[in-house]
């Protein structure tokens, strides 16, 4: 393993006017490679969807890879049959997919609430949905993925970083902001190094515990991610990753030796919170038999 790590993370508009994600992504092949990146991390869904490992896109997804000897990362729906399964595909310096992480939250409803997975917002749930968090070995150290709504669930970070994983890529498919609040707590609650980035949104870039162990272009803001993008559009950011320092915090991370698990059996329960508010009338008439299910 390494001291360092250099990572690439790339903002990619999924947008109709735009020409197709795969003819954007060789100019920030280029920029990764001229920052000396070990990997580059592209959003979710970029590469397409209703696809199979043989595509084209996929194939010249490789292809990048191993021209510019860096490991990548990008998402898309890869078809099983006739489901899906909203996959990250993790390639080597060499152009070999090694790993592939599948969501394991299915992003499913209408707003306020984004909840109940109603007809016509159900297509995630009827997907394949991913069955562990997973942590990947690459040449500089161990890293974990996590997929768009992945990142609400602070149990997910939580189980990638304690399963080993040092450096933890969120990549995000949607409009808004990759959330500050959710890498940063991430990074300090767990001991990890986070990188996030968004389709059509803003504010990819990077998160250290307490804002530590990581470093790029840019002065650092209170409470915010660094280095990051601030304004919607293609565009990329780079940091490196201090992996010795990180390393050395993470065996004397006091969240880690000071947890009490023996109090934290309710959150491997079904929790049924709803049922504490019967007055309250439900949204949707399919509420009541949605509840507390993921995988439809």
């Amino acid at each position: 393993m390494k001291n360092s790590a250099r990572i690439t993370m790339v903002q990619l508009q999924d947008l109709p006017e735009k020409a197709p994600s795969i003819e954007r992504m060789p100019a920030f092949f280029e920029q990764a490679a001229q920052n000396g990146s070990d990997l580059i991390v592209f959003p979710e869904y970029t590469l397409g969807q209703g696809i199979t490992e043989d595509h084209e896109n996929i194939v010249r997804f490789r292809e990048l890879a191993q021209k510019h000897n860096m490991y990548a990362i990008a998402g898309c729906v890869e078809k099983h049959d006739n489901r899906g399964a909203t996959t990250a595909l993790l390639v080597d310096r060499f152009g070999n997919i090694i790993g592939r992480y599948l969501k394991a939250h299915p992003a499913a409803g209408p707003g306020p609430h984004w909840w109940p997975p109603i007809k016509d917002w159900d297509g995630e749930a009827r997907g394949i949905l991913g069955s562990e968090f997973k942590v990947f070995h690459l040449d500089f150290g161990p890293i974990g993925i996590l997929q768009c709504y992945d990142g609400y669930f602070p149990e997910a970070w939580a189980s990638t970083s304690y399963a080993g994983a040092e450096i933890i890529l969120w990549i995000n498919g949607r409009d808004g902001m990759v959330e500050d609040f959710h890498c940063l707590s991430a990074a300090s609650a767990f001991g990890c190094a986070v990188g996030g980035n968004i389709s059509n949104g803003k504010n990819t870039g990077f998160a250290g515990p307490f804002q530590n162990f990581v470093s790029g272009e840019g002065d650092k803001e209170e409470s915010r991610l660094f280095p990051r993008i601030k304004e919607a559009g293609d565009a990329c950011v780079h940091a490196e990753i201090d992996l010795a320092g990180l390393r050395h915090h993470r065996k004397h991370l006091r969240t880690m030796h000071q947890r009490r698990p023996e109090l934290y059996g309710r959150l491997t329960k079904d929790v049924k919170m709803w049922q504490n508010y019967p007055e309250i009338p439900w949204d949707y008439p399919e509420c009541e038999q949605l509840t507390n299910r993921s995988q439809l």
